[in-house]
């Protein structure tokens, strides 16, 4: 059964997230000492997204332990797709951030600042922790690809605010500054990637790959499709139903052992759909 599976995954998921939050952390306390030592600009967004990174995963614990959960009274499909609040919660904590430092960026616009060697050095710690967690995720769920490519953000965070805090700190704040800003930018360019990608993951979208596993599990069974309706739940998991047609003069035994059969296939790639069965000269279904 896909919940079983899932549990038995789900808990696995569920002690890589814990490591993952302990990396988040130790991480973000760096940057952040870092930010607030140092007086960089640039390290202090890099520090702000880390703080988001941390609650997000967290948020995505809890969404996905949530989802775990099987059928109920009022949840009679599971609760898979309550997993998807947590990538939900991580892009409403990131554009919470976002205003954070545009609004920081524009107060300090046109101020000088001193910026220390603290911040490029507290900086290039912390890339250790967070090179470690994007490891984690690449071996992880889908649903924790989202996290995943934010925590990837915090290895280019840190790059560019290692290089621009220490040209701040060697040259001119200026450097510093504009490291800032491309941060900035580059934080809401991810946050309208991850937003087309959540629209596209709640759209019940019914990829052609899988129509086509239903058509051909359907003809393994001597049955052909004729009305298919299949959306996606959580990535890698689909629900539905399809109508296929057999020979009128199949017993009635024979055809309900054929749908039973199509659905067990189709249930260990993930597709929970049901079956219904008409005699092929019926007319077909508009």
């Amino acid at each position: 059964m896909i919940i079983e599976v899932l549990t038995v995954d789900g808990w696995r998921l569920v002690k890589s997230l814990t490591i993952l939050i302990a990396l988040s952390i130790v991480g973000g306390v760096l940057k952040i000492y870092g930010s607030v030592v140092g007086g960089s600009k640039s390290v202090f967004v890099d520090a702000a997204t880390s703080i988001a990174n941390t609650i997000a995963i967290l948020m995505i614990l809890i969404f996905f332990r949530e989802g775990m959960e099987p059928p109920d009274i009022d949840h009679h499909y599971g609760h898979y797709r309550l997993a998807i609040g947590g990538p939900i919660s991580m892009l409403m904590l990131y554009s919470f951030v976002a205003g954070i430092v545009t609004v920081d960026l524009f107060d300090s616009f046109g101020k000088a600042y001193r910026v220390s060697y603290e911040s490029p050095i507290y900086a290039s710690i912390a890339i250790i922790p967070y090179g470690l967690a994007v490891m984690i995720t690449k071996r992880l769920h889908p649903i924790v690809y989202s996290y995943g490519g934010f925590t990837a953000i915090e290895l280019i965070e840190s790059t560019i605010s290692i290089l621009s805090s220490l040209g701040g700190a060697a040259i001119s704040y200026i450097i510093d500054f504009i490291g800032a800003i491309a941060l900035t930018v580059y934080l809401f360019y991810e946050l309208v990637k991850s937003l087309r990608e959540i629209v596209i993951d709640v759209s019940d979208i019914a990829p052609i790959d899988v129509i086509d596993r239903i058509h051909r599990v359907a003809k393994d069974f001597g049955a052909n499709v004729e009305r298919i309706r299949v959306r996606r739940i959580i990535e890698s998991i689909y629900q539905g139903d399809v109508v296929v047609r057999v020979e009128p003069s199949t017993p009635i035994e024979k055809a309900h052992s054929v749908a039973d059969n199509i659905e067990k296939e189709l249930k260990k790639q993930g597709i929970d759909i049901v079956i219904h069965v008409e005699p092929s000269n019926e007319p077909k279904q508009k």
